[in-house]
C-alpha cells in the first residue's frame, strides 16, 4: 500500500503506523534542527525515544557502494554507466537496472540511492557526461521513470539529481548558471518532472550551482514552487555534499536535508534563524515531517542503517548487467571487405588475433567520482577474448597483446599483483591512528589492494572521520629495470620513504591543490629511483587527513620507462594476425567527478595508433571504450583507409568485456543507438561558445546556455552541421525494411502512428523506430524537430513486427514566458519518423488544433 498522509499526521502502510504528530511533538526545536542534518557523511540522525530510526544513504547510481573507506569496500554490483544505460533506448530494461540497484541498497544497508543523475549532455566534455542519460530530455525522462520505479520496488527511496543545470564540473561549487524560462521548462526540468509526476519519486537532490543568482539548494522557486505545489512532489530533498550555504533562505526554500556531517549550516544556526523570526518553526516541522514520511517509506525502523554489509555474486544478476550492456553497445560503422561486413568476426575461421590498445588488459568499466565503487571480480578484454577463442579452445586462436601507447594522465597506481605487504601477502598494510599524528598507537589494521586509499567520509570502526592518519608500509616489485617514477597525490601531509630513504615529503602541505579528489587534492609530486625488474622496493608512507578538506585521499602511482618501440610493436602484431581488436578510449582520470575535460580527442598517441593498425589489417574493429564522445577523424565514412568496423561501449560496467566478445563474435547484435551526438569536433557543438563560465571583477562565474533550447542534434539541426555520428544511431548486424508509416488512430487527445518492418537477410536486427515532431510556421522558434517516441523491438528473418509510435498531445507543447505556462500551438505539425536524427524516413503532416 502506498504511503499517504492522513489529516491526522499518521503514516499508514501495510506493516505499521507511526504517529508524526507525536514524534513531532516529543521533539524540541533544537533536536529539529539537529534532525534535518547528517549524523555522519551517510548516515541522519536517530532519536530512538520519539521512535525515528537512523536513514542511511549510498551513492550511485551505477552501483550502491556502501561505507567503502581505504583501499577498498564491500564489492558490489556494477552496472553499465548512465550513458550506456541512456544507449539502450529500453525503459523497460532500465526498471529492471532499478529493481536490482534497490536490492543491491538492501544488502548495503542503504534507504536512500543517490541517483539516478538525469542532467543533460550539455557538452561532450562535461566530466560527468557518462553518469547521465542523453542530451534529449525525452528519452532521458523515460529511461530514469522507469529506473526509479524499479528502484523504489524495494521500499529504497532514490534522489533525481542534480537539480537542476548541474551540466558541468567548472566551478561547480558556485557557478552561476543563467537560462530562460522557457529552456528550463522544456529541457533541464523535464526528467525532474517526469520522475516525480509520473514515478512518484520519493527523493531529490539539490544541485551545488546557483540558478539564475540563487543557489538551487536556497531556491524556493524550484524546491517548493515547481517540485512540490506545481509538480505535487510528496517527498524530501537533500543537499549535494556541502552544497548548501545559509540556513535561512535553506529551511525557507523547502531543504529537508542538509549532507554529510559534522553540522555546518543547519543544526544551531537554523535554531538561531527560528529565534530571529526569519524561520518560522511551522516550516521547520514541515522539514522534519517529510523526513519522517522517509523513514516510513523506506521501512527504516525494519532495516537498520548499521546491519552489516553483504556482498551477492549472482549468476542471473551478472546476466542482466550482460544484457544491458550489450543492449547498450553501439555499432558505428560496419563496412564490408569483399562483399562481407568486418563485424562480427567468424571465430571458425580464426588462427591468429592481435588485441591492442591501453585499455584491452585494465579494465575502464566505469568512470571516476562519486558513481565508482569496488565491482565484483571481472575480466579484461583480453582475457575475455583468449578465454573464448585462444588457446585450449574449439577455436584455438594464437592471441597476442601489444599496448601500442600510454594513456594515464598521472603515474599508474600499482595492481595487487605488484604489490606486497610485509606478511608477504599481497596489498599494502595499513594502521590507522587516531588524531592526525602519525607517530600515535595503532588502532585499526587492514589491507589495502592497491596503491590508492580513499574515505567517502567512512573509515573502520573505531576511527574518527574528521582526524586520523595512517602508517602504510608494504612493497612495490617492478617489472622492468632503469628509471622508476614514484607519483603521489594526496588530500593531506604525507611523507614517502623508498628503501629507507625520503623522496617526497609534504608534511607542511606546501604542494599546490589540484583537480584531483574533488579538488581537495594536491598536484601530482614525483620523484625518481633506478630499480631492478623482481626486486622489490621497500614503501613506508606516513599520510594524515587535512583539517581543512572534506574529502581524504591519498594515491601513489609507478611508471616505469616508455619502450621507444611500444606502437611499432602493436603495428606488426596486427599485420601479422587474421584480424585486430584495438581497444582506445579514456579512463577515471580523464572522466570524473571534479573537472570536465578540455578536449573530445583520445588521451596520447592513440589517433595515430588506430590510424596505424587499420592500415596494417583492414580487419580490424575499433571498440572506443570512453564515457562521452570523442573525436574519431579515423572513422570518416569518405576515406577508405579509415576504420572499417567501429563500435562503442561507453562505460559499460562488470560484464563489459563479456558483452564485447558476445557482440564482436555475433553471438549477440549490438543493441544500442546514440543517446548523444558525436560531433566532427569540440567546436561543433551547440554550447561550445558558451560552455565555460565568464567571470566578472570579482571572479564570480556565470555559465550562461546561450544556445538555448538547440542543445545536441537540435543545434546542429538548426546550424545545417553534419556531425560525425548522429543522435540516435547504430547498426544491427541483421537487416530490416520499413514500409510505410500509417496513422492508426488521431484524436483531441493524442495520435498513434504505425510502421511495419520486415526482417531481410539471415540475421535478426534490432531495431529503433523514432519518432520526432516538427512544427510549421510556429509562432515562436522551435527547433527543427524534437525526439518525442520511439519503439524498440528484434525482427527475426523472415518475420514482420509493427512499430507503435504514440504521440499524446503533450509532445506539443510549449512553455509560453508570456503566460508562464504551457500551451500548445495550433497549426501544421509534421510527425517525422527515423532511424537516427539524420536518417529520416518519412515525413507525416497532422493538424493541431
Amino acid at each position: 500500500m502506498t504511503a499517504a498522509l492522513s489529516d491526522a499526521g499518521l503514516i499508514c502502510q501495510d506493516h505499521g503506523v507511526i504517529d508524526i504528530d507525536a514524534a513531532l511533538a516529543s521533539l524540541s526545536l533544537s533536536d529539529k534542527c539537529r534532525l534535518v542534518a547528517g549524523r555522519t557523511t551517510w548516515e541522519t540522525c536517530a532519536f530512538p525515544e520519539a521512535g525515528i530510526p537512523a536513514i542511511k544513504m549510498s551513492d550511485g547510481p551505477t552501483g550502491i557502494r556502501g561505507e567503502g573507506h581505504g583501499g577498498g569496500g564491500t564489492p558490489g554490483v556494477a552496472v553499465p554507466a548512465g550513458i550506456t544505460l541512456g544507449a539502450t533506448w529500453d525503459p523497460a530494461l532500465l526498471r529492471e537496472i532499478g529493481s536490482l540497484l534497490g536490492l543491491e541498497a538492501r544488502r548495503k544497508s542503504a534507504h536512500v540511492l543517490l541517483g539516478p543523475n538525469v542532467n543533460l549532455h550539455r557538452t561532450p566534455v562535461g566530466g560527468r557526461t557518462f553518469e547521465c542519460y542523453s542530451e534529449d530530455p525525452e528519452l532521458t525522462a523515460a529511461l530514469a521513470t522507469e529506473y526509479v520505479r524499479g528502484v523504489q520496488s524495494h521500499d529504497v527511496a532514490v534522489t533525481v539529481k542534480h537539480f537542476v543545470c548541474n551540466d558541468t564540473e567548472i566551478e561547480r561549487m558556485t557557478v552561476n548558471v543563467q537560462v530562460d524560462d522557457r529552456t528550463l521548462r522544456e529541457l533541464y526540468l523535464r526528467p525532474f518532472e517526469a520522475t516525480v509526476r509520473d514515478a512518484g519519486a520519493w527523493g531529490v537532490m539539490s544541485a551545488y550551482n546557483q540558478l539564475n543568482g540563487e543557489f538551487c539548494a536556497h531556491h524556493r522557486g524550484l524546491l517548493t514552487d515547481i517540485l512540490r505545489t506545481e509538480w505535487g512532489f510528496d517527498g524530501f530533498v537533500v543537499s549535494d555534499w556541502f552544497g548548501v550555504h545559509d540556513a535561512t533562505p535553506a529551511a525557507n526554500a523547502g531543504l529537508n536535508i542538509e549532507m554529510p556531517a559534522p553540522v555546518r549550516v543547519y543544526g544551531d544556526k537554523l535554531v538561531a534563524s527560528v529565534e530571529r523570526g526569519e524561520v518560522t518553526e511551522a516550516q521547520v516541522d514541515s522539514l522534519v515531517r517529510d523526513i519522517l514520511v522517509l523513514a516510513q517509506r523506506v521501512r527504516a525502523d525494519e532495516r537498520s542503517a548499521h546491519d552489516p554489509e553483504e556482498s551477492v555474486d549472482d549468476p542471473a544478476e551478472r546476466a542482466l548487467t550482460r544484457r544491458a550492456a550489450v543492449s547498450g553497445t553501439v555499432l558505428l560503422r560496419n563496412e564490408s571487405i569483399d562483399g562481407t561486413p568486418v563485424l562480427p568476426f567468424d571465430a571458425a575461421t580464426l588462427t591468429s588475433v592481435a588485441v591492442i590498445g591501453p585499455n584491452a588488459t585494465i579494465d575502464r568499466s566505469m568512470g571516476g567520482g562519486s558513481a565508482s565503487l569496488v565491482p565484483f571480480g571481472h575480466r579484461t578484454l583480453l582475457d575475455a577474448i583468449t578465454d573464448r577463442i585462444g588457446p585450449g579452445t574449439s577455436t584455438n586462436a594464437a592471441i597476442t597483446f601489444e599496448a601500442g601507447v600510454r594513456i594515464d594522465r598521472l603515474t599508474p597506481v600499482a595492481p595487487r599483483r605488484q604489490l606486497v605487504q610485509p606478511n608477504g601477502e599481497p596489498g599494502l598494510h595499513i594502521e590507522y591512528i587516531n588524531g592526525r599524528d602519525w607517530t600515535g598507537d595503532t588502532v585499526v589494521e587492514q589491507t589495502a589492494p592497491s596503491s590508492m586509499v580513499r574515505f567517502f567520509g567512512s573509515t573502520p570502526a573505531g576511527i574518527d572521520p574528521r582526524g586520523f592518519a595512517t602508517r602504510i608500509t608494504g612493497s612495490f616489485v617492478p617489472d622492468t629495470d632503469g628509471p622508476l617514477v614514484i607519483g603521489v597525490v594526496s588530500t593531506g601531509p604525507f611523507i614517502i620513504d623508498i628503501d629507507g630513504t625520503t623522496i617526497i615529503d609534504d608534511t607542511q602541505m606546501e604542494l599546490p591543490r589540484s583537480e584531483e579528489f574533488f579538488g581537495y587534492g594536491s598536484v601530482e609530486a614525483t620523484a625518481t629511483v633506478v630499480c631492478t625488474a623482481g626486486v622489490p622496493l621497500e614503501l613506508n608512507l606516513r599520510w594524515a587527513t587535512s583539517e581543512k578538506n572534506g574529502f581524504a585521499a591519498l594515491r601513489v602511482g609507478f611508471r616505469s620507462p616508455e619502450p621507444a618501440d611500444l606502437m611499432d610493436r602493436a603495428v606488426a602484431a596486427a599485420a601479422a594476425a587474421d584480424i585486430a581488436i584495438i581497444m582506445v578510449g579514456t579512463n577515471d582520470e580523464w572522466e570524473t567527478e571534479g573537472f570536465d575535460r578540455t578536449t573530445m580527442d583520445l588521451p596520447g598517441r592513440q589517433n595515430e595508433l588506430v590510424r596505424r593498425i587499420v592500415a596494417a589489417n583492414p580487419r580490424t574493429a575499433v571498440i572506443v571504450n570512453a564515457g562521452s564522445p570523442v573525436t574519431m577523424d579515423w572513422a570518416d565514412a569518405a576515406d577508405d583507409r579509415s576504420a572499417r568496423a567501429v563500435l562503442t561501449s561507453f562505460f559499460a560496467g562488470q560484464e563489459q568485456a563479456e558483452s564485447l566478445v558476445d557482440v564482436l563474435l555475433g553471438d549477440a547484435d549490438p543493441g544500442g543507438r546514440l543517446p548523444t551526438t558525436i560531433p566532427v569536433r569540440l567546436a561543433d557543438h551547440p554550447a561550445y561558445l558558451h560552455h565555460r563560465p565568464d567571470h566578472d571583477s570579482a571572479g564570480n562565474g556565470t555559465q550562461v546556455y546561450g544556445e538555448g533550447l538547440f542543445i545536441g542534434y537540435r543545434g546542429y539541426d538548426a546550424r545545417d552541421i553534419a556531425p560525425r555520428f548522429a543522435f540516435g544511431h547504430g547498426l544491427s548486424y541483421g537487416s530490416a525494411s520499413w514500409g510505410d508509416a500509417v496513422i492508426t488512430s488521431e484524436s483531441a487527445d493524442s495520435i498513434t502512428v504505425e510502421v511495419p518492418v520486415a526482417g531481410i537477410g539471415s540475421r535478426a536486427a534490432t531495431v529503433v523506430v523514432q519518432g520526432y515532431i516538427a512544427a510549421i510556421d510556429a509562432p515562436c522558434i522551435r527547433p527543427p524537430k524534437e525526439l518525442k517516441t520511439w519503439d524498440k523491438f528484434v525482427v527475426e528473418p523472415g518475420a514482420s513486427e509493427t512499430a507503435q509510435l504514440k504521440f499524446p498531445r503533450s509532445v506539443f507543447r510549449r512553455w509560453d514566458t508570456a503566460t508562464s505556462d504551457w500551451v500548445v500551438d495550433a497549426g501544421e505539425y509534421e510527425l517525422v519518423i527515423a532511424a537516427s536524427a539524420t536518417d529520416i524516413r518519412q515525413r507525416l503532416r497532422v493538424t493541431i488544433k
